[in-house]
Formats: structure tokens, C-alpha cells, sequence
């Protein structure tokens, strides 16, 4: 809990309020929410670090980087009129879209496409059984307290796993990362549903050790995705800003893949998000989780635009927020899935989509630190 307090009281401090409107000219700044501590957002931190939205927006545009914990943070700036760009995993991307009576917002671009290795990662207190299987140990979980923040990308997983198997924890606790984190290390908690990186943070993997991956998305065929979202308004006054955007995110994704870049993108993600080292931000995307625990062949994908696996991903994840009545809509609005302008810059920048896969390393290929 203090972290978060220090997290909040600095982000105050380096990112004061936006004093724009979301339709700023070219020649003002533009907000951009994102979250280090979510793999989703490694681009943005890519973009952030080497500036390279320098290179593809107006001269004298300024970009105000406002980073979160989580993704409902980045709906209700954005629904509010205070970021114009959004850096979302796959739920809070859905539920964005769905705000059509006050700020129609769109999905642009496609972060990517994980088999569940990025938000759907269950995670057990460290004395927790020796589980012989994923599935044994999410049986475990019938009658023990369980965490997850609400209105996450893990707690629609929770509730999909839960679905499936027919399990009932004791308790759901609905609780942020780092209380999540603290209650591990005090043993207040059975297990929880989290996402990179601080899975690698508090995990046996790569980090403290005070919680233990036990399963993924993977072994229930549930991926998981992260998405680029736009005000509607801002992409209709300024369609070249945000092509502009849409660029320096596909050279960030380029870099992301790139094997040579690896140690440095976990020294980039380490000098934005409190708490982690290279090593845990190396591994969050690039490390290998064993098969034992849930470790697909392929680390995350990277299509940039909407495909078909894509594509089916938002249908499942608007039918089951409808189901739970989280959402009032069963399917996206008309126009809020919208990747003509990614497509548009994957062919004036000569790239082909899907751009490719990540395939994970050994911990010990890793950063020595």
C-alpha cells in the first residue's frame, strides 16, 4: 500500500493535471495513459524512452505520459476527457467502448495476443501444495480466498475458470496488485489471479518468491490481449496525430521483438515501474514459464491489427461482460473496432501483419541482475 501511495503522490508530481481539452491542437500536448505494470504497455514504454513519437507527430506536438496500476484508471481518464490515448488489456478495452453516451471511444491497434500467459496467471501462497498438474492446483482453489482486482483481465479469468470447473472459492477478495503482493507475504491470502509483470515481481520464477504460478490462460484455452484505444473525437479532428501515434507504436513493437533488444527493453520497463528489476521485466515477457505451470510454446504474438483469433477474443470478452451484466451491450457498437488506420500504416510502412511471435528463454538467458 505505500508503494501505491508513493506511485500516486509521484505521478502527481511529474504528470500535473491536463489543462487542454481531448481535441488539443497539433502544437499542444496530448495525454497518453498507460500502465508499466502491464506487458501491454512496454511499447508505450519504448515510445516514452526513445521518444519516438518525435519522429512521426507534428513538430511542437508534446506527449504527457501518465502511467496506472490498472486499466480502469485509464477508462475513466479517457471517458473523462483527460488522455486521449490508451494502453488497455482486454477487458477494461471492451468496457471502454461501451461508453458511448458520454465519449465514444474506439480500438485502434492491437497490442497483442498472449494463450493466456500475460493476465491469466493464477498464483498460490508459496506453502500451498505440491501440485502434480494446473488442474489439480485449481482445484485447490475450491473453498480458499482468492484475490484479484475487479474489473480486470484476471478476474474475468478467474470467473471463466470458474465456469468451466465448477469451482467456488471461499472468498473473492477485490484488491489492487500491491495489497495483493502485501497479503501474499503475510499469508492473508490463498492465491490470487495477476498479470506481468508482477507475477514475475512476487513470483518463484524470476522474483521475491512469496507466491508460486501454478496455472495460466493456457492450460483453459483462454487467451488474453491488450489494445491501443483512441477517443473517437480526437481521431476524427486529428486523424494524422493519430496515424503518427500508430507508427511510433508499430517501430516500438518491432523493437520489442527483436531478440537483440530484450535486456534493454527490461532496463526500459525497470526505470518506469517502481519495484522491478531488468530481470523481472525481462521475464514478464520474454521468460519462460514451465509447462508444468502453464507455459505455452509462444511467450505473446504480435498481429498490430485486428485478426481473426483476434477478433474472436473481443466477441468472447462482450458476450461474457454482458453475461455477468457488467456491460449493457452484448457486442462492440458500431465503429468502436476499428484497425483501418493500423492497417493503413502497416502498408505505408512496408510491414506485414501479424508481425510475428515471441518464443521465451530460459530465466538464465536472462539479464545477470
Amino acid at each position: 500500500m505505500k508503494l501505491l501511495h508513493l506511485l500516486t503522490l509521484a505521478l502527481a508530481l511529474v504528470f500535473p493535471p491536463m489543462l487542454t481539452t481531448p481535441n488539443a491542437s497539433a502544437a499542444e500536448k496530448i495525454v497518453v495513459g498507460y500502465q508499466p505494470y502491464d506487458t501491454i504497455s512496454y511499447s508505450a514504454a519504448v515510445i516514452r524512452d526513445k521518444e519516438l513519437w518525435k519522429k512521426y507527430l507534428p513538430a511542437g506536438t508534446e506527449v504527457q505520459f501518465e502511467g496506472a496500476l490498472q486499466g480502469s484508471i485509464i477508462v475513466n481518464s479517457m471517458v473523462a476527457g483527460k488522455q486521449v490515448i490508451g494502453y488497455l488489456g482486454d477487458m477494461p478495452a471492451v468496457v471502454c467502448t461501451t461508453k458511448t453516451n458520454i465519449a465514444p471511444i474506439k480500438l485502434v491497434a492491437s497490442l497483442g495476443l498472449s494463450a493466456g500467459q500475460r493476465c491469466n496467471v493464477i498464483m498460490v501462497r508459496p506453502d500451498a501444495p505440491k501440485f502434480t498438474s494446473p488442474e489439480e492446483a485449481v482445484r485447490w482453489l475450491d473453498g480458499k480466498t482468492v484475490a484479484t482486482p475487479k474489473g480486470s483481465c484476471a478476474e474475468r479469468f478467474l470467473r471463466t475458470v470458474m465456469q468451466k470447473t465448477g469451482i467456488k472459492p471461499k472468498q473473492i477478495l477485490n484488491q489492487s496488485l500491491e495489497v495483493i503482493a502485501t497479503n501474499f507475504r503475510v499469508k492473508k491470502i490463498d492465491a490470487a489471479v495477476l498479470w506481468e509483470p508482477t507475477v514475475s515481481r512476487i513470483g518463484d520464477l524470476a522474483g521475491e518468491g512469496v507466491a508460486r504460478v501454478v496455472a495460466t490462460g493456457y492450460n483453459y484455452n483462454t487467451p488474453d490481449a491488450g489494445f491501443i484505444a483512441m477517443r473517437a473525437d480526437f481521431v476524427k479532428q486529428y486523424p494524422e496525430i493519430a496515424k503518427g501515434w500508430l507508427k511510433a507504436e508499430l517501430e516500438a513493437q518491432r523493437f520489442l521483438m527483436d531478440p537483440a533488444n530484450w535486456e534493454e527493453v527490461g532496463n526500459i520497463v525497470a526505470k518506469q515501474a517502481t519495484g522491478l528489476t531488468p530481470l523481472m521485466s525481462w521475464f514478464s515477457l520474454y521468460g519462460a514459464i514451465p509447462t508444468e505451470c502453464g507455459g505455452a510454446p509462444e511467450r505473446d504474438t504480435k498481429p498490430f491489427v485486428f485478426t481473426k483469433p483476434v477478433h474472436e477474443l473481443l466477441d468472447s470478452t462482450y458476450t461474457f461482460l454482458h453475461e455477468t451484466k457488467v456491460i449493457n451491450v452484448g457486442k462492440a457498437p458500431e465503429g468502436a473496432i476499428d484497425d483501418s488506420i493500423a492497417r493503413a500504416v502497416a502498408a505505408e510502412m512496408n510491414v506485414t501483419t501479424p508481425m510475428g511471435v515471441i518464443i521465451p528463454k530460459n530465466i538464465y538467458d536472462g539479464p545477470k541482475k
